[in-house]
């Protein structure tokens, strides 16, 4: 039994959480909660209201909807990642067969490997991370290659969401001081229990009879290691594996958008029904001769009477409903709600320079926008490419083919905006017509090639370095008034025999 002190397994064992998952799971809920949306997120929202009829709290609960911005922002974001295509130098592991049938099919449910990577991001946009276990089945037969694929057998990505992830436990390695996986629990979608060990590994379920865990399988975990990989959204200092959700101060906004949303409903509706008034009644002491006949003509042929000394306090009416004020107060709370839903998310300005709804933001503010996001981006990118480095390592370890690790490489795109690029460039050249050094205007063409190109390989990056060193011109002569491309470059005899000339 991997956990070693407990003489007897119980669902109580097994429902055991991590003590991060306790304090989070609230948060995680209401974070997919805002993901799914639809009436789960509407029954989550609308509440009855202390004083309010079980009829009428019913009715906005088949009324209601929703304006999910939360939903639309982790949308942007991953389609701002998944723009460009992913540069990756597999070092011949693209021709193994079990990697074709992999790429193929990389979650056993005919998942294409880079949609089921691009899906697993999104999700942890939503939640602020997602486990992915590299498993593979029949490790245990020890099955040759050919048979396995005969057998359609591979290391295969298994994703669970951060409620799923029951328990883990970290142990500090006393020669590296890393933190390495000691113990993992994670609950399956068919309510079983999966426990990991550095060592082993075991399935519990609960017996439908006798409702005590039965173990239902086990075996060796032959890695000496959990492979078990945290892709992260944005990391968190204090638990990188849980990291950061971009749903932390949007996902309230959104439930209070649909509160707000089903008030303004009441409104309009309860509106509709304007009231009749008529002046009350006087006691003449006199007694009613006509008792009991309390139901008042109301339409084009009643007429109801009045008394005209009373003047137009006498009169029956109807009151007045002030339904544009409170509808428009809803509007303008709803629209400053939106606005702060993309601040947060850097796509509407910056705070302390945003302007107000429906208002064009000043070229500062849009920079700091930019910037901002653009640095989102990129962790973004940069804790997905690293995700998925380490599923490739388990990957192949599985394999025994670990030692082709190394010679892989994988790059994403951190260009996000052309015109910054163009910006910066413009800017470069202008520093190049100016500063008289050499070696300046090496550093400044490199820093325009990576800009220009940002996903070249290292390869590619260390030729282009070297031609740059081998042709920059010591002298350099601009059109007056002008950035003329054509001339920002002479000849590369002329660029050779300067360089001879300073060497």
């Amino acid at each position: 039994m991997i956990l070693r002190e407990v003489k007897q397994m119980t669902k109580e064992i097994l429902d055991s959480k991590n003590t991060l998952y306790n304090k989070y799971i609230d948060e995680w809920t209401l974070y997919e909660l805002v993901w799914q949306s639809g009436k789960p997120l509407i029954d989550y929202a609308i509440y009855k209201q202390p004083r309010e009829s079980d009829v009428n709290y019913k009715a906005r609960l088949r009324d209601g909807y929703i304006f999910n911005f939360g939903k639309a922002i982790i949308d942007v974001y991953n389609f701002y990642l998944n723009e460009k295509d992913v540069y990756r130098d597999l070092n011949g592991l693209e021709k193994d067969e079990q990697w074709q049938l992999f790429q193929k099919d990389a979650d056993l449910n005919n998942t294409d490997y880079d949609v089921l990577l691009n899906e697993s991001q999104k999700l942890a946009s939503v939640d602020g991370s997602i486990g992915i276990l590299v498993n593979k089945p029949g490790s245990e037969f020890h099955m040759t290659r050919a048979s396995e694929i005969e057998a359609g057998i591979y290391p295969y990505y298994a994703l669970y969401s951060l409620p799923n992830i029951y328990d883990w436990t970290w142990e500090k390695n006393p020669e590296t001081h890393r933190n390495e996986l000691v113990f993992l629990k994670l609950k399956q979608a068919n309510g079983d229990y999966l426990l990991w060990s550095r060592s082993e590994w075991e399935l519990w379920t609960i017996d439908p009879g006798t409702k005590l865990p039965k173990l239902k399988t086990s075996g060796e975990n032959p890695l000496g290691e959990i492979p078990f990989v945290w892709l992260v959204n944005l990391k968190d200092i204090t638990h990188p594996e849980i990291g950061s959700s971009d749903l932390v101060d949007i996902a309230r906004i959104v439930t209070s958008i649909t509160q707000n949303l089903s008030c303004g409903e009441e409104m309009i509706k309860l509106a509709g029904f304007p009231i009749f008034r008529s002046p009350m009644e006087e006691d003449t002491g006199f007694g009613d001769d006509e008792a009991g006949d309390d139901e008042v003509p109301i339409g084009v042929r009643g007429v109801e009477e009045f008394n005209p000394t009373y003047g137009e306090g006498g009169k029956p009416d109807w009151m007045p409903t002030q339904i544009l004020e409170p509808v428009e107060a809803a509007l303008k709370w709803i629209d400053r709600k939106t606005d702060e839903i993309y601040r947060v998310a850097h796509l509407s300005g910056v705070h302390g320079q945003r302007k107000s709804n429906n208002e064009v933001s000043s070229g500062l503010a849009l920079r700091y926008e930019f910037s901002q996001l653009n640095s989102v981006l990129i962790a973004k990118s940069t804790n997905l490419t690293e995700a998925e480095l380490q599923c490739l390592r388990l990957w192949l370890k599985w394999q025994d083919q670990e030692d082709m690790f190394d010679g892989i490489e994988i790059k994403r795109s951190e260009e996000f905006s052309i015109d910054e690029i163009s910006i910066a460039v413009s800017n470069a050249l202008t520093a190049y017509k100016n500063v008289l050094s050499r070696t300046f205007r090496q550093k400044v063409m490199e820093k325009i090639a990576m800009q220009t190109l940002p996903d070249l390989t290292e390869k590619e990056r260390k030729k282009i370095q070297r031609e740059i060193i081998k042709n920059v011109p010591k002298k350099v002569d601009f059109i007056d008034g002008t950035n003329d491309i054509s001339k920002f470059v002479r000849n590369a005899n002329q660029a050779n025999a300067d360089h001879s000339r300073d060497e």
